[in-house]
């Protein structure tokens, strides 16, 4: 294949753009298009001698398409960039690539996993103006002064309330229209100086105007990404801005006129001005002969036939850093999205889970109707309805069929997250629930069938698949607990019975008085177990499990769901994509209470030696270390993202040699 043929979804005209841009690449072909409206799909399809196609599947479906252009309102890029990957066509979309964050994620997982690729269309980052400008501010990798970087984007239109722009539902507004540039493009420019690909802000200052229709009219945000490293951007479609470039630091300055279309519309003539102390000192002037737009198209065709999934110029997690920050960014100032609502997400629509390779084994275990997969999915991670659905869908695709709640995860948003899924999926049989209650100061035999009750009115689900307490109270005999439960199940409300965070003793102790007078046994423990060895409890109340524990459960078959199976993030080398703040993240000086032992420090320091080697990360080795402990072992996992819970699903079948092992536990 010396070139990749293209087809177009919309005809508007930025689409009228691509189709003239692509007479002039080198490595791509146009031969049809989709559009929704006949008339403009025939002109359309005449003026550019190429197929016409009023159903998207038609074009979606040709073996002749390679790949696809997706130039529609931001609304409909989630489903027809869905519907590409289904098909198997790589895509080039327009920018902003979704309506947030969520729905970017999701697409950019499928991508992945289907093998096609996929990138968001920034076109400034694919012209040698922006090269340019990248290379003039390494010598800002060392300075002390403050570095300011300042940008805008910004134009008055006159348009009806029902105009794109302004309308929420069709994903209106400044800062998703052209906001995303100034955004994308300081993330660039502080990664560069920090020598990153990318910077994710410390935090940002919002202020703005909303129309009355509820999107944003203007914006501007102060960006901070560093104490000294700060970014000052604007955006609006009612006002007129200067739309360029500044970063300044003490005496230099540089400026660019044209950032964003890069001399375009000044017949490719464009420039970059550096100053000292006010003066002109140096000005890199480029002539481009190609054009803007035949840049993209190249790019991204070339990227296809070397068989890339993403582009090294808006590499996936980029553009995903991106989509979270202009979320953030609109809920400050008080854009509401649609799109945010379970019903309404075109991502819960899509039902995307159906598409999905199996990555996860099914795990048949003894004396249980329902499969269990060797990871389970924890519900307390999730930051609203639409995040739990990408996640839970994204788990069951893969194969994840066991998800760990309780009875105060979230605020009881946990249960109700999975039980919504569960019941919308129409799943109760074919996934197993790891229900907990009886938390402290509740951790009583007369409050454990009330939590019970209430956590299965959350989840609307007639049964828990395994209940554990959640915490011990050693002021009550462990007889009293096992005959609460006994009860319990007797009455049909929960299956299988443990205990999360209790010791040895009384575990033991309460197993032998069930099996001495036939009540039901604990058959299940969820204490802490990692590579890493808890100094202090992370919260009051929790237990880990030592050598002698862990033989325990192995001689007596008990089926381990260890928490924090990673330890937290101990073992994460770098944090690659910024997630939403959940009031469960654990901070620094948390790590270094509880992990930063002298033993554990040096298993992280082999951990790290033993991934480099095998070139994977290290939290992927201490999750590997977990699983080959023992078959009855099912880690529970707390992933913020698809990345990291693809990371999980990898560490969990990674094969550690017995010198690997050695190694990492050799104190």
């Amino acid at each position: 294949m010396s070139k990749i043929k293209w087809g177009i979804i919309g005809t508007g005209s930025i689409a009228n753009a691509f189709a003239n841009s692509i007479k002039h690449c080198n490595h791509s072909d146009l031969i049809s298009v989709f559009g929704r409206n006949e008339d403009a799909l025939g002109k359309f399809s005449h003026k550019f001698n190429i197929r016409p196609h009023s159903d998207v599947n038609s074009l979606l479906s040709s073996k002749n398409v390679d790949a696809v252009y997706i130039a529609t309102p931001h609304n409909s890029h989630y489903e027809y960039a869905f519907q590409a990957i289904k098909n198997k066509k790589h895509i080039l979309c327009e920018k902003p690539i979704t309506i947030n964050h969520i729905e970017s994620m999701v697409l950019f997982g499928l991508a992945q996993d289907a093998e096609v690729f996929l990138m968001e269309a920034y076109m400034y980052r694919t012209h040698p103006q922006t090269l340019n400008i990248l290379n003039h501010l390494k010598i800002l990798r060392d300075v002390k002064e403050n570095i300011s970087i300042n940008c805008s984007f910004g134009f008055k239109a006159d348009i009806p309330e029902d105009h794109r722009l302004r309308n929420l539902a069709m994903g209106g507004g400044a800062i998703l229209d052209v906001g995303c540039y100034p955004m994308s493009m300081v993330k660039l420019l502080a990664g560069q100086i920090l020598s990153k690909s990318y910077a994710d802000p410390k935090s940002i200052e919002v202020k703005g105007e909303l129309d009355k229709t509820g999107v944003d009219l203007n914006s501007k945000a102060r960006v901070i990404f560093t104490d000294n490293i700060k970014a000052n951007i604007e955006c609006a479609i009612n006002k007129e801005y200067k739309n360029n470039l500044e970063i300044i630091s003490g005496d230099f300055k540089l400026k660019v006129s044209h950032p964003w279309h890069c001399g375009q519309f000044q017949k490719g003539h464009s420039s970059i001005k550096v100053y000292d102390k006010n003066i002109l000192v140096e000005e890199i002037v480029y002539k481009d002969n190609v054009g803007l737009f035949t840049r993209e198209i190249d790019h991204a065709s070339q990227c296809i036939l070397e068989g890339k999934l993403e582009s090294e110029l808006i590499p996936h997690n980029d553009s995903q850093s991106n989509m979270l920050w202009l979320d953030k960014w609109r809920q400050e100032v008080g854009v509401v999205c649609p799109f945010e609502f379970k019903d309404i997400s075109p991502m819960i629509k899509s039902n995307f889970y159906s598409i999905q390779k199996r990555k996860l084994a099914s795990i048949p275990v003894d004396n249980e109707s329902k499969e269990f997969s060797r990871l389970v999915l924890g519900c307390d991670n999730q930051t609203s309805d639409i995040h739990a659905y990408a996640m839970f869908d994204y788990f069951y695709g893969s194969g994840g069929r066991v998800f760990d709640t309780a009875y105060i995860y979230n605020n009881g948003l946990g249960d109700k997250y999975l039980g919504d899924w569960i019941n919308s999926r129409g799943l109760e049989n074919d996934v197993v629930v790891l229900g907990k209650g009886a938390h402290t100061p509740d951790c009583k035999p007369e409050l454990i069938k009330p939590q019970i009750e209430e956590s299965l009115e959350r989840l609307k689900i007639s049964k828990i698949d395994i209940y554990c307490l959640h915490r011990d109270n050693n002021e009550v005999p462990t007889s009293e607990f096992v005959d609460a439960l006994d009860e319990i199940k007797a009455e049909g409300l929960i299956n299988n019975i443990g205990a999360s965070n209790w010791s040895l003793d009384r575990f033991s102790a309460a197993r032998d008085y069930a099996l001495k007078n036939n009540k039901e046994p604990f058959t299940v423990l969820s204490n802490n177990f990692s590579l890493a060895e808890m100094l202090e409890p992370v919260w009051p109340g929790c237990v880990a499990i030592n050598n002698e524990f862990l033989d325990y459960i192995n001689s007596n078959e008990i089926k381990l769901f260890p928490w924090s199976s990673t330890a937290r993030g101990f073992f994460i080398r770098k944090k690659e994509i910024v997630t939403k703040d959940h009031f469960s993240n654990p901070s620094l000086e948390e790590e270094k209470r509880v992990w930063h032992s002298e033993k554990n420090l040096k298993r992280r320091e082999i951990c790290f030696e033993i991934a480099n080697k095998k070139n994977i990360e290290p939290i992927e080795i201490a999750l590997a270390y977990v699983v080959h402990k023992s078959p009855l072992i099912f880690p529970l996992i707390g992933p913020r993202t698809i990345n990291e819970l693809n990371s999980s699903i990898f560490g969990s079948q990674i094969n550690l040699s017995e010198e690997d092992l050695n190694r990492l536990t050799k104190d």
